[in-house]
């Protein structure tokens, strides 16, 4: 009896391996990916900057996670990168913002679907609805925004952080709003 159970086990323990490698994981494409934010100023002085280095999986089990390198932050002016980096996003402190989705119940489904993410920025976690389009093509899955994701700096506690800003650069106003819009490439792991 105790041999069938061994057999039995290791049999098991074979297929959850093999199983395992079957259904590979995502992994984001960082070089066909992009995540931008649109900054206000002035009232109405739209600019639109954007993150380099952005990493992320999408696991078998349905759990998906994106990770933002704010220092990897270009606005394309250097003086203000770097006081975004220290004044706003701290990056010292808090280098990195996350999203996290779980899909182990809906999977991937191709489509247009809103999709409740939790986003942890400036060591601030809150739920958002995403509405994107996902599409499956090959051994690539493609998430897109259908419509900007609005996000509020002051639910992140980053409202002090922007009236440093504000003041060093001498403008008027720079509003909490902030419209994220993003394109991620993942691709499936052999």
């Amino acid at each position: 009896m105790q041999h069938v159970l061994k057999l039995l086990g290791a049999t098991a323990l074979t297929f959850a391996l093999l199983s395992g490698s079957a259904f590979a994981d995502w992994t984001l494409d960082n070089s066909k990916s992009a995540l931008y934010f649109v900054s206000i100023k002035k009232e109405n002085i739209a600019e639109t900057n954007t993150f380099k280095n952005l990493t992320g999986l999408i696991t078998t089990a349905g759990q998906g996670s994106l990770n933002i390198d704010l220092a990897s932050l270009s606005t394309n002016i250097d003086i203000r990168d770097q006081r975004m980096r220290d004044h706003l996003f701290d990056t010292k402190t808090f280098p990195n913002a996350t999203v996290s989705v779980d899909l182990s119940k809906t999977g991937i489904n191709p489509g247009i679907q809103t999709v409740n993410v939790t986003l942890d920025l400036h060591g601030v976690k809150k739920d958002i609805p995403a509405t994107v389009a996902i599409t499956e093509v090959g051994d690539t899955v493609q998430v897109v925004t259908v419509a900007p994701v609005l996000l509020n700096a002051a639910d992140f506690d980053l409202a002090g952080g922007l009236t440093i800003l504000r003041e060093i650069g001498a403008v008027s106003s720079i509003s909490n709003a902030v419209p994220v819009t993003f394109f991620l490439s993942f691709v499936k792991q052999a």
